[in-house]
């Protein structure tokens, strides 16, 4: 059987890089690393519970220690200190809660735009690259930085990407505009 070209994307396809076959398509990646570096989209699987909870117990334990210590040191001011420190503690629960909610319908709304972006984009375990056997935006093997930039920009949520991957994404489309 004679290896498939680059225009054939459902098979063995040669890497532009290193020239081996040992590439998979980047929705079929199954390795732990690799496929934090590839996801096409942030992990946003949460519904706000646990934040809730978390927040409801440290409010407590504001308020609490507001009223033992009030009792304890005998200054009656810190009760209303405590409340005034778990409402606060509360008040940025609901900042953080509504803020990873936005945050989640983006990604939602964005999933599809990230997808077609990523269509017929292939990951090479030796090169440790993306590349696009069709030529796509970039030609030749891109780092699975660059490549989660462009699905996260293109999907709307690119700005949820860590300083990390931004800087690397930034860097090797200016060594790629270089060369």
């Amino acid at each position: 059987m004679e290896p498939m070209t680059n225009g054939e994307a459902n098979g063995p396809v040669v890497c532009p890089g290193c020239g081996t076959g040992e590439n998979v398509p980047v929705a079929d990646v199954q390795r732990g690393k690799d496929l934090i570096r590839l996801a096409l989209a942030p992990n946003k699987t949460g519904d706000g519970c646990m934040n809730f909870i978390e927040g409801a117990v440290i409010a407590g334990l504001a308020a609490g220690a507001g009223a033992y210590y009030a009792d304890d040191r005998g200054r009656p001011w810190l009760v209303p200190v405590g409340i005034v420190a778990a409402l606060l503690v509360m008040v940025g629960t609901i900042a953080v809660i509504r803020s990873e909610g936005r945050d989640k319908r983006r990604v939602e709304a964005g999933a599809a735009r990230a997808v077609e972006a990523a269509g017929g984009a292939r990951y090479c375990s030796p090169c440790e690259g993306v590349f696009f056997p069709s030529g796509g935006p970039w030609q030749g093997v891109a780092t699975p930085e660059r490549f989660r930039h462009h699905v996260w920009t293109a999907g709307g949520y690119g700005d949820q990407l860590d300083e990390k991957t931004k800087a690397a994404a930034k860097a090797a489309a200016e060594a790629a505009e270089s060369a």
